[in-house]
């Protein structure tokens, strides 16, 4: 088949385009962008396709203003809508510490995907071709990646379609060269500053003259193995975390005892899988460390920026370090007044009477003095229990509360004396000894709180 029907085909074969489909082409003005874009314009009818063209000055050469125009002169003369910004990469790559090339193509992606959101379009077509997924596969075998990056670029990826994937540079090249294709060269990629470029002009070329020409081919069909096997991985990793892991609020709770009957990769993936929640580098390493943590004491952590991962009893816990967010809010003992904390609804009101079962009541009486506050644990707070009086730390250790509960545990207070406790995890509700209703009590304070459905 010639070259656009070849394009056409893994299309079709990945689905990539259907008809009426608003199309976002990201266009650097290399020759693999201006290729797919006269592909895409060749079979624009056929698939009915609204199309954008996207251009990203990273601002890192001189000539890259000369590039923007080339591209925005090109889409009109196909008169193609053409959207192009202008972003300091090098600066997002020393705010984030990223190579120049992460930081690229985090700028990219983050600007291909604010005008698909912005414009209501369908997808976005890059031009990555075979020897993009080569390259992309030795840099991440040097680098010590797992299967995930053994699988090197796929053809798809969300909303992302490569129709030149499976063309080689010397096709690309060739089809350029008979269609009378206009496009630039970037000098950088001639310049061994970058890892891609070394596999490319340096590592590539040696493999081919070892191995025959034929070895780029050998290679990418080892890949689509290493790719559709992972893809069935990651299917049993899905389970496993659906299985082994839960969501406690801005948590993520690993069951240790779950886990270890999993066999090691499984581990491993399972431990990877949970640090993609927070949007993170993850390293062999990183993984490694949490392993680590499966067999020491509770209590202890590891610290990886601002992730924080500890072992608390029979559970890994993942979580963000955060600011302390406490509450406080003083309870008036002389009229109705209802309090909302996270999806519970509190009610208090002083009554002489118990009016009904559904509701908690605490002897009023012995609030004489003092304010009374809704809010959580601070350092020194207690409370008395028929067996005597007891730090709040204490009895927290007693319930086995787990500690990522604790600081989000409501309370009544009168100073640092705590007066009820509300479990809003196990649904259960601890009254201090000495405010506990008596047969002589005659005025009450009634505490009604309800879980708020959808909330």
């Amino acid at each position: 088949m010639d070259f656009l029907e070849k394009v056409r085909w893994t299309i079709e074969k990945h689905n990539m385009l259907k008809k009426g489909d608003k199309v976002l082409i990201g266009c650097s003005g290399g020759i693999d962008s201006m290729v797919l874009l006269d592909c895409i314009y060749r079979l624009k009818d056929e698939y009915e396709l609204d199309i954008t063209v996207a251009h990203l000055n990273h601002m890192l050469r001189q000539e890259a203003i000369e590039d923007e125009l080339f591209v925005i002169d090109t889409c009109k003369r196909y008169n193609i809508k053409c959207i192009t910004r202008s972003i300091d990469v090098r600066k997002i790559k020393e705010e984030r510490k990223l190579s120049e090339e992460e930081a690229g193509r985090l700028a990219r992606y983050n600007f291909f995907y604010e005008l698909v959101n912005s414009l209501g379009l369908s997808k976005i077509l890059l031009g990555h071709n075979k020897n993009d997924v080569v390259e992309t596969f030795f840099l991440n075998l040097f680098r010590g990646s797992g299967l995930d990056g053994l699988a090197s670029i796929p053809p798809v990826r969300d909303i992302v379609a490569r129709p030149l994937i499976y063309m080689s540079r010397e096709e690309i090249e060739e089809y350029a060269k008979e269609n009378g294709i206009k496009y630039v060269i970037d000098k950088t990629n001639f310049s061994s500053k970058y890892k891609r470029n070394i596999v490319r002009n340096e590592i590539l070329p040696v493999v081919k003259e070892k191995f025959g020409d034929g070895v780029i081919d050998t290679i990418f069909r080892t890949i689509n193995i290493i790719r559709d096997e992972n893809i069935q991985i990651n299917e049993l990793v899905e389970d496993a975390f659906n299985e082994c892991v839960r969501k406690e609020d801005f948590y993520y709770v690993l069951d240790i005892k779950h886990v270890i009957t999993l066999q090691p990769f499984l581990q491993r993936r399972l431990v990877k899988r949970t640090l993609k929640e927070f949007d993170m580098p993850i390293s062999v390493e990183i993984v490694e460390d949490v392993l680590k943590l499966f067999s020491l004491p509770s209590g202890k952590k590891k610290v990886f920026d601002d992730l924080i991962v500890e072992k608390q009893n029979e559970a890994i816990v993942f979580y963000k370090k955060a600011e302390e967010k406490t509450f406080c809010f003083e309870i008036p003992l002389k009229e109705e007044y209802d309090i909302r904390y996270r999806n519970f609804e509190f009610k208090f009101k002083v009554t002489n009477e118990k009016e009904k079962e559904d509701s908690i009541y605490i002897d009023a009486e012995q609030i004489v003095d003092g304010k009374l506050f809704f809010r959580t644990r601070r350092d020194g707070d207690f409370i008395q229990l028929k067996v005597g009086k007891k730090k709040l730390k204490e009895w927290f250790i007693d319930k086995k509360i787990p500690k990522r509960w604790r600081d989000n545990i409501p309370l009544i207070t009168k100073d640092s004396e705590v007066i009820v406790i509300f479990d809003i995890y196990s649904n259960a509700v601890t009254i201090n000894q000495k405010y506990k209703v008596k047969p002589q009590t005659r005025q009450f304070l009634k505490i009604k709180f309800t879980k708020l459905e959808g909330v």
